[in-house]
């Protein structure tokens, strides 16, 4: 006859094994890696006159406005990294980088978000109308990074349309690795956050001398 004792070491064991079993059936899956843009550090601001410039949040089509990393297909569709992702929705990081890119690059200008509830000279609206890497050499091969940014400046004081401009930029990666894509999309971001830096810059003293 079986004991208590045996017994409970007999169902811990049973336990164990299910347990065991049921671990064994799980399929393991890939860590999803999280990666954001590096923009500069901030510069102090030189004393004089500046300009404060409201950079809304880049208004993006649904395919581009979460945290997916996308890829453009041949065939025109958009597919989605596997196991990576932005640290947030591509326009607030969009928008983070070019505040940054802007108070680093440019003194004259003051880039604020709308949330700071700082009084803005200028209000900077944007859209992202690409924000891709392109496989259009076939899968295997380096994709063609797509960055393509529409802007449109305007004085808060009479709400008139001061400029408008699209900015673009294609930077062909490495190779068809996930750190080389993300390197290219970090130069074609660059590219178009320090344009637009410069095209501010030239508009809006321009814009307060009316």
């Amino acid at each position: 006859m079986m004991t208590r004792s045996a017994k409970s070491i007999a169902l811990v064991a049973v336990a164990a094994l299910c347990v065991s079993a049921c671990v064994s059936l799980i399929p393991e899956t890939e860590p999803s890696v999280t990666y954001r843009l590096s923009s500069p550090a901030p510069a102090e601001q030189a004393g004089g006159e500046w300009r404060v410039v409201r950079v809304d949040p880049p208004l993006a089509p649904r395919g581009l406005s979460g945290e997916e990393i996308a890829i453009g297909r041949s065939d025109g569709t958009l597919a989605y990294m596997a196991n990576a992702q932005w640290i947030s929705p591509t326009p607030r990081m969009v928008q983070t980088f070019i505040i940054e890119t802007m108070n680093a690059q440019e003194p004259a200008i003051v880039a604020t978000r709308p949330e700071d509830g700082v009084r803005a000279d200028y209000e900077l609206r944007l859209d992202l109308r690409a924000y891709e890497a392109h496989y259009d050499q076939g899968e295997e091969a380096a994709p063609l990074v797509q960055v393509r940014l529409g802007a449109r400046l305007v004085a808060e004081d009479g709400r008139s349309l001061i400029a408008a401009h699209v900015f673009s930029s294609q930077v062909r990666a490495s190779d068809n690795r996930g750190q080389a894509i993300i390197a290219a999309f970090e130069r074609a971001s660059g590219d178009v956050a320090r344009e637009l830096t410069v095209w501010t810059a030239e508009h809006a003293p321009l814009a307060a001398s009316e």
